[in-house]
């Protein structure tokens, strides 16, 4: 089954524990929470929120320059970020800017054998494949998944990311496009390109352009599973 992973930008504690329920309860495999949406405040009880699913949730503090809510100073932004990786989720979502430039955060995720997920993220275009391949080989050095977004003007864009997977070995990529363009890459990233989930979001504040939510991607990816097997899932 293609996985889905419901990402959750709540602004506060009470809308955290309620979007993390709801996420699961429409069929969410994974979720993404996103830490700077919240108050610096709130993030230990934020993580003590996060403490049982914390093995199929994504953590995330994104700062400002990748369009991140994060308020506080870069400095901060890398002391929770070493805070978020002692409580060990599935996955610690780090940027390939901020791990590439900050050999003392780098080394810190390594010595607690974090699992990361490198980002990067390209909010003006989709650049050709050839420049993203190069990146996506720096970024898999520090990890062996890698998340990749671009923006698409148009739906050659998508289609034309989604063949970066053709030359992709040995990594768990993610990349997809963002935009109404580049929904059709959110959809196809898991099918023709073998990802290890995608993105959705768990109602209709979405944490990013051109992200559906999680019922429409579930029902679609039912669909297309039915079609491939001619017969429902097994519940």
């Amino acid at each position: 089954m293609n996985k889905i992973c419901a990402s959750i930008g709540a602004i506060d504690l009470q809308t955290l524990q309620r979007k993390i329920h709801e996420a699961f309860s429409l069929g969410a495999d994974f979720i993404e929470i996103r830490f700077d949406y919240l108050k610096i405040s709130d993030v230990e009880q934020a993580i003590r929120i996060a403490e049982t699913i914390k093995s199929k949730a994504v953590f995330t503090l994104r700062s400002v320059d990748q369009a991140g809510k994060f308020k506080g100073s870069e400095a901060e932004r890398l002391d929770l970020l070493k805070r978020l990786s002692i409580s060990k989720p599935m996955l610690l979502d780090v940027e390939y800017n901020t791990i590439r430039d900050n050999d003392d955060l780098a080394d810190y995720l390594d010595e607690l054998n974090t699992p990361i997920l490198v980002s990067w993220h390209d909010f003006e275009e989709t650049p050709m494949n050839e420049a993203l391949l190069d990146i996506i080989n720096n970024m898999r050095i520090y990890s062996n998944y890698a998340k990749v977004v671009t923006t698409a003007k148009d739906i050659r864009d998508a289609f034309r990311l989604l063949d970066v997977y053709e030359n992709i070995t040995g990594l768990n990529l993610i990349a997809f496009a963002m935009g109404e363009a580049g929904v059709v890459s959110r959809i196809l990233c898991t099918i023709a390109g073998n990802a290890p989930f995608t993105y959705a979001a768990v109602d209709r504040h979405t944490t990013a352009p051109g992200q559906i939510s999680l019922t429409q991607m579930r029902r679609l990816y039912d669909r297309i599973s039915i079609s491939c097997s001619g017969k429902p899932n097994a519940k």
